[in-house]
């Protein structure tokens, strides 16, 4: 073999450039904010695709030296070069071969026949027949040739590529597209001819059709495509549900590009039982500051208001609408934001939820939340304000008061011996009488609240192990308050002492002065033992906390924005009872606790054991409200709380809380989760007493009583089985069940899933079984057509996936 080195730098001549062949022919809606693909190759499927393969860094491709290798060189009469058997050229990363190769020298034309081999590390093209070439117009015609994308599953083949202007204009003729393995070839798509423009965002292609195995299915006289990673106009794929309550559901997207920083997405939704629903969402983001969103759905007239009319005579006329903005700025380096999470549906549309499924808006037990918040932040302190509103998802519930705005401020001060913290609170609470009035649910208190509270924090002990910290605190609120002559029911006996009297609410100025003192340590012991057979780590963590506050009666202020705190392991280590404001409870209360740690030899958290009680020296006797019952126990319950990781597939979690005085369980949630490859199974139980978790509407107190079951494993290679079940074991109701079943391969899947859920009726309180099946065919590399309802989620509609274990790892 002859080989010869040149001297001087010049670029390959043979510089094809299919990358941009076909994309997803359909319109492409990503995040504003989205990173480029990067292909799908987490998979053994592709083991066959190449990699990616960049020019050392700083390197320009086209200034390195070319090497060409080849058995035999003639330089022919006229200034030809030709060579011929195993011509081998090289440059950096670029690579040519070919069985015979001939440059005229004046001409400058290229001539490469038989084993035609292209790899400039982004692409590879391979061709038995002929490629011709210039190397000073770079415009080049190569005859049946095969291309597979580097980084990516992409591949084809053209019948004729002709690069026009240096390769900046390509043209296939007789294109095919796949992103399946050789010799799975599910799908293609087949054009008989496709421009190329790398200079724009778009491709176009004529005579177009997709092919599944060797069926055409789709035909298309002329579509453009994405050549890009950017997002393009058009249709986006159609989405099919069938369920009990709405029948039929077709969703038709068409997306708006309207702009690097702007788009829309305009969809029709079709349900025969209820009508057609027009969906509009627009999305900015004029600056990486500024990004939001406003959404909009509108049903003109749903059908099935002609039954329920009698229920809600406000719908009567069957208009259905919801309106979201969400959007959040930042200015001056993001010291200070500003946000709006604003939703809301038709007044008094009760069902809009449950009966739609919207994926926005942010709810809270039955309430849709609108708010402005604005705040600017500094390392010291920060000052933030908020006004928030309330939409009431259901018919019997009580308006809550509304944050008309609120202000807080809060300072933070970290000395040699002390910490300093101060926040101060201004809260005007407001409510909308008149349409409380308009619903004959009466009106309500409302008031003004100033709260301040600074703290200090002496560290008396910081030590390596042990630990006593002492804080003191002073608490004043003064509260402003109106309280109406003619007070909805519902506050009148909410305030109105157990034993009878008059209602305790007060109309005028309040003020609360109430100090408090704290003192919390612990300690840490560590032992070492064996896991398992190894070598281990376990720690012993003592901690206690003495709190006093003295009482004061309270009962005379409203409730604002206050509730009762859930009891559990770590709020018997908090300074408040009460959540909110409004209530500041008396405490003379020992929390005592213990926590034992299990690290394996790598550092990581297996096991996690905490118990811990706290024990009042008088019984406190500040009430949510008059009407409460006054509790006499002096213990807490008895709070557990345990995480495990068994080994690399068992996992566990549990965690209770035991009224000592009752001598029952109060509250208990438990999971047992197996993990192996693609096998996941979780079984998992909650329990609350007493918790109003009434499914059947009987109008019972009732305790909440679950249990579930979770699963997905795979059946073999290709196929898997995913399902969820949770059963109210008191009332013998099955809140959610779902199953669903996916075929899944290396380019087309598959998916099937069915579920049932029970839903209440948030106008008659009724509960209801939906039913809905969803299909989702997908080939991979192209799109998606259909929708389920979460596709292969352990979530169901009512209830989410969540893990059995919090554990720390190194």
């Amino acid at each position: 073999m002859t080989k010869w080195t040149l001297g001087y730098s010049c670029p390959i001549a043979l510089t094809i450039s299919l990358v941009p062949a076909l994309s997803p022919l359909m319109a492409q809606a990503a995040p504003l904010n989205a990173p480029p693909a990067t292909g799908i190759l987490d998979s053994l499927c592709y083991d066959y695709v190449p990699k990616i393969e960049k020019p050392t860094a700083g390197q320009d491709a086209n200034a390195q030296p070319v090497e060409v290798d080849a058995d035999r060189l003639e330089a022919k009469q006229g200034g030809t070069a030709v060579y011929e058997g195993d011509v081998k050229v090289r440059q950096g990363v670029r690579k040519f071969d070919s069985d015979y190769a001939q440059l005229d020298q004046k001409s400058r034309d290229v001539i490469a026949i038989g084993n035609i081999y292209y790899n400039d590390g982004q692409i590879t093209v391979t061709s038995d027949k002929t490629l011709k070439s210039n190397l000073d117009t770079k415009n080049s015609e190569l005859e049946e040739g095969k291309y597979q994308v580097h980084g990516s599953p992409v591949r084809g083949f053209a019948e004729k590529v002709t690069m026009t202007n240096n390769n900046q204009n390509i043209t296939l003729e007789g294109a095919q597209y796949t992103t399946c393995p050789p010799g799975q070839e599910a799908w293609t798509l087949k054009a008989g001819s496709i421009d190329i423009d790398q200079s724009e965002v778009f491709g176009e292609a004529w005579n177009a059709s997709l092919w599944l195995y060797d069926y055409p299915v789709f035909y298309f006289p002329y579509i453009n495509f994405p050549i890009k990673d950017e997002r393009k106009t058009g249709l986006l794929y159609p989405g099919y549900t069938q369920s009990s309550k709405n029948g039929m559901d077709i969703t038709q997207p068409f997306y708006w590009n309207i702009a690097p920083n702007y788009d829309a997405t305009i969809t029709s939704r079709f349900m025969d039982r209820r009508g057609l629903m027009e969906q509009v969402e627009f999305r900015y983001m004029p600056d990486p500051a500024h990004v939001g969103s406003l959404y909009f759905e509108n049903l003109a007239d749903d059908k099935q208001y002609d039954e329920t009319a009698s229920l809600n005579q406000h719908l009567s006329d069957g208009h259905r609408y919801l309106l979201s903005a969400r959007h959040t700025s930042m200015f001056m380096d993001n010291a200070m934001r500003v946000s709006v999470d604003y939703t809301k549906v038709r007044d008094q549309d009760y069902n809009y939820f449950n009966d739609f499924t919207p994926k926005v808006g942010t709810q809270v037990d039955n309430q849709l939340q609108q708010s402005l918040k604005a705040g600017y932040y500094q390392q010291n302190w920060n000052l933030d304000a908020e006004v928030r509103t309330y939409q009431i998802l259901l018919a019997s519930a009580q308006q809550p008061h509304e944050l008309m705005p609120r202000i807080n401020h809060n300072y933070y001060q970290q000395g040699s011996w002390y910490d300093l913290a101060w926040n101060t609170e201004l809260t005007n609470f407001g409510y909308n009488n008149d349409q409380a009035i308009e619903q004959n649910k009466g009106e309500a208190y409302t008031g003004t609240r100033v709260y301040t509270a600074p703290t200090l924090t002496i560290p008396l002990v910081d030590e390596a192990g042990y630990f006593l910290d002492s804080q003191y605190k002073l608490m004043y609120t003064r509260y402003d308050q109106t309280v109406p002559d003619q007070m909805s029911s519902t506050f009148t006996n909410r305030f109105t002492p157990r034993e009878g009297g008059d209602v305790t609410l007060e109309e005028g100025t309040i003020t609360r002065v109430l100090p408090s003192f704290r003192l919390k340590g612990g300690m840490t012991f560590e032992r070492d033992q064996q896991w398992f057979g190894e070598g281990a780590n376990q720690t012993l963590e003592p901690e206690f906390q003495y709190l006093y506050v003295p009482y004061k009666d309270q009962g005379n202020i409203g409730v604002y924005d206050s509730t009762t705190m859930r009891q559990d392991y770590y709020s018997l280590f908090s300074d408040r009872r009460f959540a909110g404001l409004d209530r500041i409870s008396d405490s003379n209360r020992l929390s005592l606790g213990v926590t034992t740690r299990i690290y394996d030899p790598a550092g990581d958290e297996r096991i996690r054991l905490a118990v811990a009680q706290a024990f009042d020296f008088v019984a406190p006797r500040v009430k949510l409200y008059s009407s409460d019952e006054l509790s006499t126990n002096t213990r807490s319950p008895l709070s557990f709380e345990g995480d495990a990781k068994i080994n690399e597939q068992w996992y566990a979690h549990a965690g209770a809380q035991y009224d000592m005085e009752q001598r029952q369980i109060s509250s208990a949630n438990s999971a047992l989760e197996y993990r192996h490859e693609k096998l996941i199974s979780q079984l998992n139980h909650r329990f609350v007493r007493d918790a109003n978790y009434d499914l059947d509407h009987k109008g019972q107190v009732t305790d909440l009583n679950q249990i579930g079951l979770l699963l997905t494993t795979p059946l073999d290679d290709r196929w898997h089985l995913y399902g969820g079940y949770y059963q109210e074991l008191n009332q013998n109701v099955k809140v959610d069940r779902k199953v669903g079943l996916k075929y899944d391969s290396c380019c087309w899947s598959i998916n099937f899933n069915l579920e049932w859920v029970n839903t209440p009726d948030n106008v008659n309180l009724t509960p209801t079984s939906e039913r809905s099946l969803g299909i989702q065919f997908e080939m991979k590399g192209l799109g998606s057509v259909g929708t389920g309802s979460k596709g292969t989620s352990l979530d169901t509609e009512a209830l989410p996936y969540i893990r059995p274990f919090n554990l720390r790892d190194q």
